[in-house]
C-alpha cells in the first residue's frame, strides 16, 4: 500500500536531516494537486526567494549589531542614539531562498556570526551620518543560529500544514487526491491555509501575488514615476532633483546598482525620512525608492 503523500510530507518535515528545499518541493506538488495557491506561492517564495516587493514572513526580518570597520581598530561598534532609527536600520530583511540560506551556512562553518552588507543608499545615509568618520563603512552582524531559526521555521510550519491536511481527512492515494479530498481542500481554507499565512504575501490569485500598493510606472516615462512619488508625498522640488540627477547618470541596467547620482538622491530621501521630514519611515523608504526607480528603468 502505498504511504499518502500527506503523511510523506509528515515524515519529511518532521526529521531535520532531511533537505528542507526537499520537503518544500514536496510541499509544492501537493499545493499544486489540490489547488491551494495561498499555500503555493509561499512554497515558491521559500524555494526561489522572496521578491523585494512582497512583504516578508515576520519569521524572515531580524534584528541585527550594527558596527563600523575602522582599518586600524577592526570592527567596532555603531551607536544610534535615536531608538527607533536604530531598530529600522537593524532590521535585515532576508530574502534569500532556503537553499542558499543553507549554502550560506554550509560557507560559515563554525562561525557564530554573519556580516549582512546594507543596501546602497542606507550605506551612504549612515556613512554621512556618522559624524567625523565617513570613510568607515557601517555594516550588520547577525548570529548564524538566527539564520538556523528562519529555516526551522519554515520547516515547522510545513508540518503543521501536512498536520492540518490529515484533520481535515486530506491524505491523498499516493500522489494523487481525490475529487472529494480536493474539494475538502478548498471549502476549508481557512483552517488550511489562511491562519498561519494570511497577511503575509499580500493578495494571492493564481499562484500569482499582487501587492495592495499598485505602481502604476511606466518603464522611460518619467512623468509616471513623478505622478507616482507624489503620490507618496514627494514634494515637486525633489521630484525636479530627480529627473536632473537620471538625466545626468548612465542608465541602470541591473536593479539596485543605479548611477552615483540616483544614487545620492535616493541617500537624501531617505535621511529625510530618518529626519521626519519626509512622512514615511526609514525602513520603507530605501526600498519604495529603489523598487520605483528600477521600474522606471524597465528592471
Amino acid at each position: 500500500m502505498n504511504t499518502p503523500v500527506v503523511i510523506q510530507l509528515q515524515e519529511l518535515a518532521s526529521d531535520s536531516q532531511n533537505h528542507l528545499p526537499d520537503v518544500l518541493r514536496k510541499a509544492l506538488l501537493i499545493a499544486s494537486k489540490l489547488g491551494l495557491n495561498d499555500f503555493k506561492a509561499w512554497v515558491l517564495s521559500e524555494l526561489n526567494g522572496y521578491n523585494t516587493e512582497v512583504e516578508l514572513p515576520e519569521y524572515r526580518i531580524i534584528s541585527s549589531e550594527l558596527k563600523v570597520f575602522n582599518p586600524y581598530r577592526g570592527y567596532q561598534p555603531l551607536i544610534i542614539e535615536d531608538g527607533d532609527m536604530a531598530r529600522m536600520v537593524s532590521e535585515v530583511k532576508i530574502c534569500e531562498s532556503i537553499e542558499s540560506l543553507q549554502h550560506l551556512l554550509s560557507k560559515s562553518n563554525s562561525k557564530e556570526r554573519l556580516t549582512f552588507p546594507f543596501p546602497a543608499e542606507q550605506k551612504a545615509f549612515l556613512m554621512r551620518m556618522i559624524r567625523g568618520s565617513a570613510q568607515l563603512e557601517p555594516t550588520r552582524f547577525i548570529g548564524s543560529n538566527q539564520v538556523k531559526s528562519v529555516m526551522e521555521q519554515v520547516r515547522t510550519r510545513l508540518l503543521n500544514w501536512a498536520l492540518d491536511l490529515e484533520s481535515q481527512g486530506v491524505l491523498g492515494d499516493g500522489l494523487s487526491f481525490s475529487q472529494k479530498e480536493k474539494s475538502i481542500a478548498n471549502e476549508n481554507k481557512s483552517a488550511i491555509n489562511i491562519q498561519h499565512f494570511q497577511g503575509v504575501m499580500g493578495n494571492v490569485s493564481g499562484g500569482n501575488v499582487s501587492q495592495t500598493m499598485s505602481m502604476t510606472i511606466t518603464p522611460g516615462n518619467f512623468e509616471s514615476l513623478a505622478n507616482y512619488f507624489k503620490q507618496q508625498d514627494i514634494n515637486d522640488e525633489d521630484i525636479g532633483s530627480l529627473q536632473k540627477a537620471i538625466s545626468s547618470d548612465p542608465e541602470a541596467s541591473e536593479k539596485g546598482t543605479f548611477g552615483p547620482k540616483v544614487s545620492s538622491w535616493i541617500g537624501k530621501m531617505t535621511e529625510k525620512a530618518a529626519e521626519g521630514s519626509w512622512g514615511i519611515g526609514i525602513g520603507a523608504a530605501g526600498n519604495l525608492l529603489a523598487t520605483a526607480i528600477a521600474k522606471f528603468y524597465g528592471l
